[in-house]
């Protein structure tokens, strides 16, 4: 039997402060949702090794990058080399929606190369609250020429795991190999 090739993707989650970044990351680590979950202050990561087919295992390290303002100076340190970059919006908040534009243009700044980007809409669980429509996500996604979009919600698990599967699988086949 062949040994399993092995990879390692670096993939940072940026968006504004409360959008659910963490809760994502744990609901795709640990499949926990925790409802209080506490400000990130600067940045913490978390791995998990997904196997793809039989041939590929890829430790993923997921980065995720504090929201708040008063972060903005330093964030950018943490954004070399990484392979993906999934930027979360909250459905409920246009604020967070408008603000993707700003996360865009940082990270291609200051990224050292060409990052595979994955725009995610969570708290589709808040349905009856929804400001901004999944068409509308989608056709940004686009615009920005994003290789996934995909609508999330870390407290019932939807689409979470599909969206890092997805965009590892992304990284995978265009490079970075």
């Amino acid at each position: 039997m062949e040994k399993k090739q092995h990879y390692v993707f670096k993939i940072l989650l940026l968006g504004d402060g409360g959008v659910g970044k963490t809760s994502l990351l744990r609901r795709f680590i640990d499949n926990t949702f925790t409802p209080d979950y506490k400000s990130t202050i600067g940045v913490q990561f978390m791995t998990r090794t997904v196997d793809l087919n039989d041939e590929k295992s890829i430790k993923l390290v997921i980065w995720d990058v504090a929201g708040q303002s008063k972060f903005t100076s330093y964030r950018h340190l943490y954004y070399k080399d990484a392979e993906g970059i999934i930027l979360v919006y909250d459905i409920t908040r246009p604020d967070s929606f408008d603000n993707l534009e700003m996360w865009i243009s940082d990270a291609v700044k200051h990224t050292a190369r060409n990052a595979h980007i994955a725009i995610l809409g969570n708290k589709v669980d808040l349905e009856d609250k929804r400001s901004i429509s999944k068409s509308k996500g989608r056709e940004y996604s686009t615009e920005k020429k994003a290789v996934l979009f995909s609508e999330t919600s870390a407290k019932t698990g939807f689409n979470v795991d599909n969206a890092f599967l997805e965009l590892t699988k992304n990284i995978l086949s265009r490079g970075f190999i």
